[in-house]
């Protein structure tokens, strides 16, 4: 599935001193959602600092969101944002629902609101507490 080509997010640029508020985070990450949504690659790319520029240009962002309902279906939904601190960043992780599957997106956020990384990547179960992983297949 898609990982490593969407990610400035595996290294954003050096640590920032502060962090943006959690709130301007989730809006932000939002609105790059939104954004992709209506095909609005070239504002979203303008929203990314200066590295993701370079690594992730508009047109690849493209190339990527488009291949999403290609592989998955149609989308059907999104979860409820969650927010947590990484490296002096807002990273902000959102649950995009499928037909055939959930996907975690994954945003980076910088102290001045910039789009530092964007990770997709399929979500993983949700466990009950207490209980165990999966035991991996037999071969």
């Amino acid at each position: 599935m898609l990982t490593a080509p969407m990610a400035g997010h595996a290294a954003p640029q050096a640590a920032a001193p502060a962090t943006a508020p959690a709130a301007s985070a989730q809006q932000t990450a939002i609105q790059l959602l939104d954004r992709l949504d209506a095909g609005d690659f070239a504002a979203v790319e303008a929203s990314f600092t200066d590295q993701m520029r370079q690594e992730v240009p508009a047109d690849k962002l493209r190339e990527v969101w488009q291949s999403l309902p290609q592989q998955l279906g149609a989308a059907t939904g999104r979860g409820a944002p969650q927010t947590a601190e990484q490296g002096g960043y807002q990273v902000v992780m959102v649950p995009l629902m499928y037909e055939g599957g959930v996907i975690l997106a994954q945003t980076a956020i910088d102290a001045e609101g910039r789009i530092a990384g964007f990770l997709l990547q399929p979500a993983q179960p949700a466990q009950a507490p207490g209980q165990a992983p999966p035991a991996p297949p037999e071969s």
